[in-house]
């Protein structure tokens, strides 16, 4: 277990190209279970700022019952960003999959709500760019929040995949896995998630996949549904008009649907029973929601016994989260040591510098012509000095996606560093061999 910023992350939900995110709780909550998304890169000069500038904007948010609230976000100690976010162990996607579409009545007062979240949000100069049913959480007595903030964050962000909850001005830029969200966009995929809260079938939501991104389809008019005021039907339609400059903003939305007294005729037939698959992705980019033993129990890695050379692992679940938490907790620890102890580490530990050089050539040694693949994650000095650690990514790995991460560690011999390549040599300290996994 080790902490970012204020909270001590648990067990790692997840791993992507950008972030890992890690399950946590806080001090002054430890009930409370958060989502704790963390960048694997560091920033600095204006990519700093733009972020810093983001996360002022989110933590100046005006509190509001139906927006997950955030609890944390910054820079770690070795600069990069996180964003801790209060979370549920279900989301709208699970109830709307287990018990259906709900009744207009709840539909209405849903969308009330959550217009009136996301309008403050935009009031704020945030976007979301994400609304969908698995980025809302349900609480305890269905208290629903919108969350999944980090998905068009500074450096935190990473492209979704083309869905039914995309606006069709954003489809080109999702089909190339490009980030792009707007206020309109945002209103667009709220109604979607009401219509689809309703039991609606959309048009352009078919079994092809390719349908969701045809901008074609989306100029359909969308239909009223059996056993719903046609009135709540129009509203929704409105704000899922293919022209942006047609669909309300989300303030405007919240008026409709306020104003809105449900009692006009219904459309004829009977009500839907289920909701449609295709609007009901049960998961986001990145985990919103925490298991139930998530919080409770830390990773432990099981000892395996390996040769002369650390063989590739592939980034697994666990194996990836030992190495984000080793990374995060091993760049604070190398600059604490560096300033307590400048003579006994030596120039590698103290010349960020010359320290790359020597793991960079020693890491040409290595791989030899697959060096060029080989991503440094985190690196640092342990052992008081005597060895040199890092975590890296190797493209092309033995890994169920193609990749696998490796742990490497080099003693310090002088102005060199010697591969450790025997895990049973006595010298090595126990903090290497479990660095290694030996």
């Amino acid at each position: 277990m080790t902490t970012v910023g204020p909270a001590a992350v648990h067990r790692l939900l997840h791993r992507d190209t950008v972030c890992s995110v890690f399950s946590g709780t806080v001090a002054t909550a430890p009930t409370d279970l958060l989502c704790v998304t963390v960048a694997h890169e560091r920033v600095d000069g204006s990519r700093r700022e733009v972020f810093l500038e983001w996360a002022a904007k989110l933590t100046g948010l005006a509190a509001h019952p139906h927006l997950s609230p955030c609890t944390a976000v910054g820079l770690t100690e070795n600069g990069r960003p996180y964003l801790a976010v209060g979370t549920a162990r279900r989301t709208l996607a699970d109830l709307l999959s287990d018990q259906g579409p709900m009744p207009p009545g709840q539909v209405r007062a849903l969308g009330v709500a959550l217009s009136d979240a996301v309008a403050v949000y935009h009031r704020s100069g945030l976007i979301h760019g994400a609304i969908q049913p698995a980025h809302i959480l349900v609480g305890s007595g269905r208290h629903l929040q919108l969350t999944a903030y980090d998905v068009t964050a500074p450096v935190l962000a990473a492209p979704l995949p083309p869905s039914p909850y995309t606006a069709p001005e954003h489809l080109d830029a999702a089909v190339a896995g490009e980030v792009a969200a707007s206020p309109a966009g945002d209103v667009y995929a709220l109604a979607t998630v009401l219509y689809a809260a309703l039991g609606g079938r959309l048009p352009w939501v078919r079994h092809a996949r390719e349908d969701a991104a045809d901008p074609l389809l989306r100029a359909a008019p969308v239909p009223h549904i059996a056993g719903v005021d046609c009135e709540l039907t129009d509203i929704i339609g409105a704000a899922l008009s293919p022209d942006p400059r047609r669909r309300p903003t989300a303030e405007t939305l919240r008026q409709q649907l306020t104003r809105l007294p449900l009692a006009g005729p219904p459309s004829a037939g009977r009500r839907p029973d289920s909701v449609a698959p295709g609007l009901l992705p049960r998961r986001g980019l990145r985990p919103v929601t925490v298991a139930v033993s998530t919080e409770l129990a830390p990773y432990r890695p099981s000892r395996e016994r390996i040769g002369l050379r650390p063989r590739l692992r592939s980034i697994a679940t666990a194996t990836a989260g030992v190495a984000l938490t080793g990374a995060l907790l091993g760049g604070a620890a190398l600059a604490t040591y560096a300033a307590t102890n400048p003579e006994s580490s030596g120039s590698l530990c103290t010349d960020p510098a010359a320290l790359a050089g020597q793991i960079g050539e020693r890491l040409g040694e290595q791989f030899g012509d697959q060096a060029e693949s080989v991503k440094v994650i985190d690196s640092w000095c342990a052992a008081d000095g005597q060895f040199v650690v890092a975590t890296v990514d190797h493209q092309g790995g033995t890994g169920g996606s193609g990749d696998a991460a490796e742990r490497l560690a080099w003693r310090i011999e002088g102005e060199e560093l010697v591969v450790v390549g025997d895990c049973a040599d006595p010298s090595l300290p126990a903090s290497i061999t479990e660095f290694l996994g030996c």
